[in-house]
């Protein structure tokens, strides 16, 4: 029995240029979304930071799997916000369900907040 004739054809210069340019493409696409969220936190932390206040709110969710995040309650005046936040492995070392942790927030906005522990210092 003999084996059936190959089909495939050798890849041509023209495919080769696609798939390249494909690529490349691709990477820029991505590059650029990498960018504008890293710009987007930038001016919320910005914003924040401009005149912020401070509060005290308490975990009511805490996810350990895939990405290490909480999601925190707080008050400002009679209205209450909520927040969700990935932070630091050292931080759901000691923190609970039910624990309280430091929030700042926009005065302009209290509804645009970040976790006190999350803030880091800007590297410029």
């Amino acid at each position: 029995m003999q084996a059936p004739a190959s089909t495939n054809k050798p890849t041509t210069t023209r495919q080769i240029i696609s798939l390249v340019l494909g690529l490349a493409v691709g990477i820029a696409f991505f590059a650029g979304v990498v960018y504008f969220v890293k710009a987007d936190r930038a001016e919320k932390r910005a914003l924040i930071l401009k005149n912020p206040g401070y509060a005290t709110g308490i975990i009511t969710r805490v996810r350990t799997h895939k990405s290490r995040r909480v999601t925190v309650r707080y008050t400002v005046g009679s209205a209450e916000y909520s927040l969700r936040a990935r932070v630091p492995r050292n931080f759901l070392r000691t923190h609970a369900k039910g624990d309280t942790t430091a929030i700042i927030y926009a005065k302009a906005d209290p509804a645009r907040a970040i976790l006190k522990v999350t803030l880091r210092p800007s590297t410029k």
